[in-house]
């Protein structure tokens, strides 16, 4: 059986009423005290409205006295929260001792700096100093003594006490009793301010655990907690699988924007031990990332974060001749990273044809740009990242898929896709001109001609006069008629054609060419891993020692006993 002797100097406050400390006591007293008199005293409505406020007073006071936010008083956060708001946060030294060229020194213990009560009572002291008037001098004041606020209290000057001991006065008889309900109401006012504020919160000393006599800080237990078993960006969403090594809590929060830290995404689940849970969160702006809090059964917490460097947004493409290409699906699992690449291929495409475009007296041959129409697109998509490659056929007009086995363990993975495209063209070529030359010539050339002779008559008449011996005349009138009918004359004519120099053209049709075009494309990218997904080991807790078995004593004669004396009755 072990004895065990509870030393004075431990830093422990007895429980003296329910479990309450002895301040705590008081300032609930004092609260309690506080609410009455606003129920008593307040200058509001009915009743019923100065119950409303008592309670509300008397709630809030004994939150802020019992109450607790992690472990810690509230008081005590609060304290903290004016320290960081009411204190100074900013260097103003120079920017050339924010540069070391060695480690700094070890951090020596210093003062925190004034209080949150110090801090509110300067500003104040600030504000009110520009209003105060200027002392004016005893004279101008009319004699007027200064003011001290000591003879409130009844406390005496030091030469007046000193005055009423060599009189022979006792000092408690005249000293002057508190007078006011301004002094009782200062005194109970101060009484629940020091017992409702941690010692703590008022010290200079930066000691913030000193009166958390309640909070017992345990060891922390090395090892991870989350893991990230799957990252996969599509377009501008990322699909995201964890896995918890031990229960948690988890919150996750996905951050974007211009300065990548907008609230873009919050989630929360409860995990147990090897459980798992995905989330589709959104990407925006130029740096997105993304956190993972946690908080375990064995209280303590943390978070990981994945920054932008380890996703792969946006994601690549590219503008090509024969077609266009764009990563659509990149991520990692464990032990491979795959992606997909869709393609956008023309049908048509202006292709340089050099063409025999004359044939003949003369030949001219020119390069043109012809519509030539893609009849087949064929290739092959590699895929490396390290020392791993792995290649795949080319899918035009779909989605061409990959795979790429990886090593374990954290680390970004680069992935280069090199796009090798071979494209069938079918080119319809225009009819050949050919020319040819003719020299200057004479041709007889002999043909038979048709002539019509129309039909046609006439007539004609002629008199005649003669003189008679009787000296009269006597005429007779002739006649006569002709009349040719009409016909058809042939008669062969022999002609001499003369033919100049010249040329004659004339075209050819041809049938369509085929041809091939290549075309080379890169995309690249890089995505990050994880660690392998191991189940947190805890280590067994330590037995807790028995509690301590007091034996009652045997009175005065065990005592002696123990002495070696003797008891004499």
């Amino acid at each position: 059986m072990r004895e065990h002797e509870v030393p004075t100097h431990v830093q422990a406050e007895d429980r003296v009423l329910l479990g309450f400390t002895f301040p705590q006591v008081v300032a609930m007293v004092a609260v309690c005290a506080l609410s009455y008199g606003a129920y008593r005293y307040a200058p509001v409505g009915p009743s019923e409205v100065r119950v409303a406020i008592a309670v509300i007073f008397g709630l809030a006071g004994l939150a802020a006295v019992v109450g607790k936010i992690g472990g810690r008083r509230l008081p005590l956060v609060v304290a903290d929260l004016l320290k960081y708001r009411l204190g100074s946060r900013l260097y103003l030294g120079p920017p050339s001792e924010l540069v070391r060229s060695e480690p700094p020194a070890p951090a020596q213990p210093t003062r925190s700096g004034p209080g949150p009560i110090k801090l509110i009572a300067k500003k104040a002291g600030r504000t009110l100093r520009g209003l105060r008037p200027r002392r004016r001098s005893r004279e101008k004041a009319g004699g007027r003594m200064p003011f001290r606020p000591h003879r409130w209290f009844g406390k005496p000057r030091r030469a007046e006490a000193d005055k009423d001991n060599i009189n022979g006065k006792s000092k408690d008889k005249r000293r002057k009793k508190p007078k006011g309900l301004l002094a009782v109401a200062a005194v109970v006012a101060l009484a629940a301010a020091v017992a409702t504020v941690p010692q703590a919160a008022l010290a200079d000393d930066h000691e913030p655990w000193r009166d958390e006599i309640e909070f017992e800080v345990t060891e922390p237990v090395e090892g991870r907690r989350i893991f990230v078993e799957g990252l996969t960006v599509s377009g501008d969403r990322a699909a995201v699988t964890l896995r918890a090594a031990t229960a948690l809590d988890i919150r996750v929060r996905a951050f974007g924007g211009s300065q990548g830290t907008s609230l873009r995404f919050w989630g929360s689940a409860s995990l147990d031990e090897g459980e798992r849970v995905s989330y589709s969160l959104p990407l925006h702006g130029p740096a997105p990332s993304f956190t993972v809090s946690w908080e375990d059964t064995l209280g303590q917490a943390g978070a990981v974060t994945v920054e932008h460097d380890r996703i792969p947004f946006p994601l690549p493409e590219v503008d090509g001749e024969l077609c266009d290409l764009r990563v659509i699906s990149i991520g990692w699992t464990p032990g491979a990273v795959s992606g997909v690449v869709e393609s956008d291929c023309v049908t048509s495409i202006e292709h340089p044809v050099e063409l025999q475009t004359v044939a003949g007296h003369e030949s001219v041959t020119e390069t043109t740009l012809t519509e030539a129409g893609v009849t087949a697109i064929t290739g092959t998509v590699s895929a490396a990242t390290g020392a791993s490659t792995v290649g795949v056929p080319f899918i035009a007009n779909g989605e061409t898929r990959f795979r790429l086995p990886v090593g374990a363990g954290a680390a970004v993975h680069n992935v280069t896709v090199d796009i090798d495209m071979e494209a069938s063209l079918r080119i319809p070529i225009p009819p050949l001109t050919v020319l040819t030359h003719h020299p200057e010539r004479v041709e007889q050339v002999t043909k038979t001609v048709h002539l019509h002779r129309p039909g046609d008559s006439d007539s004609d008449s002629a008199t005649a006069t003669a003189n008679c011996d009787d000296g009269s005349t006597a005429s007779a009138t002739a006649t006569a008629y002709a009349h040719v009918p009409s016909a058809t004359i042939a008669r062969e004519v022999t002609v001499d054609v003369l033919h100049k120099e010249h040329v004659e053209a004339e075209k050819v049709e041809r049938s369509p060419i085929s041809l091939t075009r290549d075309e080379t494309l890169t995309l690249a990218s890089g995505v990050g891993a994880d660690d392998p997904f191991a189940i947190l080991v805890v280590p067994d807790t330590e037995p807790e020692d028995p509690p301590a078995e007091q034996t009652p004593a045997g009175g005065l004669s065990d005592w002696f006993r123990r002495l070696g004396w003797e008891w004499p009755w």
